[in-house]
């Protein structure tokens, strides 16, 4: 009974022991585990905030872009002036030139119109022309403008495409739709679109 008695008690020693051998390796396994989820997750999320953060600044980059290009488009605008005139010089029923005002726009930037700089495409049902250079148009400032052939605020200038009937196969004659589409080197292009009578005379307000 002795014998039993004391198998118990050094059974009930040896269970403690083992419990706290087992809680001891159960704590370590855990905590590597622990560890080893916490570095991957730190590691995770700081690639997703790397990647959202150089996102987010590329796509505030180009937002930037974009509205400065607006704003530099909108402020180089060019607003026409008056009436579109169209010439026949020799009285021939074909146009030989053409003449209209530019202004700028409200507020705008100076715009360059040296021909080379400026350039005009001319096009109608049966030709595409570009107008591109000092022999093809010219340009006169009226007014207060200066020669510079920089468009300001409050200036105006004329611009007039020269020997048409040569440029031009075939001609323009009458009762002829043409655009003419004014493109500056930076900034909006101006649009305009224009026939000509039925009947020419020397000078002709084209509508």
């Amino acid at each position: 009974m002795k014998e039993v008695h004391n198998e118990t008690m050094e059974s009930a020693q040896r269970k403690p022991a083992l419990f706290l051998r087992l809680r001891k390796g159960q704590r370590g396994i855990t905590g590597l585990e622990t560890a080893i989820v916490l570095i991957a997750f730190v590691v995770v999320s700081s690639v997703f905030a790397f990647a959202a953060l150089s996102t987010g600044l590329f796509s505030s980059d180009k937002a930037k872009e974009t509205i400065h290009a607006g704003l530099s488009e909108a402020r180089g605008t060019m607003e026409l002036r008056g009436s579109v005139i169209g010439e026949d010089t020799n009285s021939d029923g074909s146009i030989d030139k053409i003449y209209f005002q530019v202004a700028n726009a409200a507020g705008g930037e100076p715009i360059d119109l040296t021909p080379g700089q400026l350039t005009m495409k001319y096009s109608d049902a049966n030709q595409a022309v570009q107008f591109d250079n000092s022999t093809k148009f010219s340009v006169t400032p009226q007014g207060n403008a200066n020669s510079n052939n920089l468009l300001e605020p409050g200036e105006l200038y004329l611009i007039t495409l020269n020997n048409m009937a040569t440029n031009l196969s075939p001609t323009l004659k009458n009762s002829t739709t043409f655009n003419l589409e004014v493109l500056p080197p930076k900034g909006a292009a101006l649009h305009i679109e224009r026939t000509t009578p039925v009947v020419l005379n020397k000078y002709n307000d084209l509508q």
